[in-house]
């Protein structure tokens, strides 16, 4: 095996730096790409990631291993994407909370959308399900809706951390009926849905992966789904407007993206592009977004900065309001 002396590393990683965008092009990728996961494993962006890493893996020719950085709300895997090279080999499995709403949240959050992360390519989309233990006493919203106006600040529901999207879901719920629920942040969905499993809490404001695998689960209540229509995996839930709460609608669906590092490479940018498009493709991811419940967003970079734009407009007006904020 030949082995290169230091002078020639130098000399070789010295070309790889001064290399123009389009040689860099040509060889990426060369070696296997870190894919950021900012919530523990178990949660809804963890399984999401793990579905589309082995697909993207594929169509890209390079092994996409997920690292889970877990951590405010989602903040913590953003610093670091922000601060990696912008070389296309650390990448980020993004949800709408950390792109959009995040960074205006919370005060000094290490990064900013616009200055720090270039979108690549959305992913997927679903609605929010609201799940309830029966030990609580909770079977329907009208029950829920009942004894949280009867105990204010008592019923808890649990989410993946401050400024995560079911933390907003929750915000959002709580000005829509005019009732005060007792949010408690983790790490992450999976180790909130221990404790809602467990009997700890109360509620939970799910995403569509997390629900379909407890379904099944006869200690648990499903009591309304988000969007402007019922979701094809729990069809004989109703949505928040069939139960007469308003806004809880389309707009409140959470989505996911492949996004970089600002200042990475166009062709870069072009040929992860390209991989997550033919990824979206693949039978087996499409199988495993079907039987989960989520659904296919096919969005290009453009498309993907407008959402972010208008998801960031949105939440700064609930903020300003003073109805969302961080506890």
């Amino acid at each position: 095996m030949r082995t290169l002396t230091r002078r020639q590393w130098m000399a070789a990683t010295a070309l790889t730096l001064t290399s123009p965008p389009w040689a860099l092009a040509q060889t990426y990728p060369a070696r296997p790409i870190r894919m950021l996961v900012g919530f523990a494993p178990g949660g809804p962006t963890d399984i999401l990631a793990r579905t589309v890493a082995p697909a993207l893996s594929k169509a890209i020719g390079q092994s996409v291993i997920v690292a889970n950085r877990a951590g405010a709300g989602g903040a913590l895997a953003a610093q670091q994407l922000a601060k990696a090279a912008a070389d296309g080999y650390t990448i980020m499995f993004a949800g709408d909370g950390q792109l959009a709403l995040l960074p205006q949240l919370i005060k000094n959050a290490g990064y900013e959308t616009l200055r720090d992360i270039a979108p690549i390519h959305t992913v997927a989309g679903q609605a929010n399900v609201l799940m309830a233990n029966k030990s609580s006493g909770i079977t329907d919203l009208a029950s829920l809706v009942r004894k949280a106006k009867a105990e204010p600040g008592r019923i808890t529901y649990g989410s993946a951390g401050n400024g995560t999207p079911t933390h907003l879901v929750g915000a959002l719920f709580e000005t829509a009926t005019g009732v005060e629920l007792l949010h408690v942040p983790y790490r992450g969905a999976g180790p909130a849905m221990s404790d809602f499993l467990g009997g700890r809490l109360d509620l939970m404001f799910v995403g569509m992966p997390v629900a379909a695998q407890h379904a099944g689960n006869d200690k648990l209540a499903v009591l309304a789904v988000t969007g402007d229509q019922r979701a094809t995996r729990f069809p004989d839930v109703p949505t928040f407007a069939e139960l007469g709460v308003k806004g809880l609608g389309a707009e409140t669906d959470v989505w996911w993206a492949v996004v970089a590092p600002k200042g990475t490479p166009e062709p870069v940018r072009a040929r992860l592009d390209q991989a997550v498009r033919a990824a979206l493709t693949d039978p087996q991811l499409l199988q495993a977004f079907a039987t989960q419940g989520v659904a296919v967003v096919d969005r290009d970079a453009a498309a993907t900065a407008q959402r972010t734009a208008q998801d960031h407009a949105r939440w700064a007006q609930l903020i300003k309001s003073g109805k969302l904020k961080v506890e």
